[in-house]
């Protein structure tokens, strides 16, 4: 019974040390980011893409100096675009597929696959 008990201490120990140890790393880690864990991680859209705390950071430059050639000829500047059309409801150009024969007279129309052939 000595070394059951003895194996139990130690495994007591073990669990408060690591008690300790998440105490400590959780409390450097609410120190380290500003505001606790209020909103403190980092905020993704529906694809996936991380979302920048600065809204002002979302949106690209409205305005350009105009001295800029390639900016005056749109030149790497995305442009919107076109509308388009769906295509229009065509007819196909095939021709319908014939349903299949009926089977011949002693045929099964659907026969076993793994019954042997005789």
């Amino acid at each position: 019974m000595g070394f059951m008990d003895k194996a139990k201490q130690m495994a007591e120990q073990a669990q408060q040390k690591i008690d300790e140890t998440q105490k400590q790393f959780n409390d450097k880690q609410s120190a380290r980011s500003p505001g606790g864990s209020e909103g403190g991680g980092a905020r993704y859209d529906e694809h996936g893409r991380p979302i920048p705390a600065d809204p002002a950071a979302q949106q690209p430059p409205t305005s350009a100096p105009a001295s800029d050639p390639a900016v005056a000829e749109g030149v790497g500047v995305p442009q919107p675009p076109e509308a388009v059309e769906p295509p229009a409801a065509t007819e196909p150009d095939t021709e319908p597929v014939p349903p299949p024969a009926p089977p011949k007279e002693g045929m099964n129309a659907s026969p076993d696959p793994f019954k042997p052939l005789q």
